[in-house]
């Protein structure tokens, strides 16, 4: 069962106003419901919290509400790569890990972790990514995380990771796991820039 934190433990906005703090106008209201539809609901079925205990927008998603055409956006971009992405459920789980690892992104690192172990990382490579180390990796998780924390941190590919990234997934992976980086690029520039909280992780079961 997800476990949402208080609603008065932290400023859950970071340094933007909660959305129900303020006066929205019609968009805005419709799109803090939209994200209670779709959004919310996606997150209590993967483990984590997308609400604190009174129903109010925490995460990214506060921030969607107060932008909503950027929000709607985002989350068309993120369902069309749910949707069409040829890289599989835990293999896209250490794509997003290792960039929100290498930004230092708090609520992406929780919400993450939790999907992770819902479709089945294991605890292992979870920790690997969080501590730089890819022992009990296998071929491809280890081809994946190594090249997109290349790609991340020093923003080029060397030759050698490169081809084994390709070798693992092929060209069409290999574009995958480029878009899927620059969409949580985009979620952990929001995330910083804004000093959005995460609640804890909870330990492993």
């Amino acid at each position: 069962m997800t476990h949402h934190p208080a609603a008065d433990a932290t400023d859950w906005g970071g340094r933007l106003p909660r959305n129900e703090t303020l006066d929205l106008d019609n968009d805005q209201q419709a799109a803090v419901g939209e994200l209670h539809r779709r959004a919310a609901r996606w997150a209590e079925h993967s483990g984590f919290a997308a609400t604190d205990d009174r129903g109010g927008l925490i995460g990214p998603f506060n921030a969607f509400a107060l932008r909503p055409g950027q929000g709607r956006g985002f989350n068309r971009w993120v369902a069309n790569d749910q949707q069409n992405s040829s890289l599989s459920a835990p293999i896209r789980e250490v794509v997003i890990l290792t960039v929100g690892t290498a930004w230092d992104a708090d609520y992406e690192i929780y919400a993450h972790v939790l999907v992770a172990r819902s479709v089945g990382l294991s605890e292992t490579v979870i920790e690997g990514i969080r501590t730089g180390s890819t022992d009990g990796f296998t071929a491809a998780e280890r081809a994946a995380h190594r090249f997109v924390d290349e790609l991340v941190r020093n923003h080029r590919v060397p030759d050698d990771v490169y081809a084994a990234a390709e070798a693992e997934f092929g060209r069409d992976g290999v574009l995958d796991m480029v878009h899927l980086t620059g969409m949580y690029l985009a979620t952990s520039a929001l995330l910083n820039a804004f000093e959005v909280p995460a609640p804890e992780i909870p330990p492993a079961p």
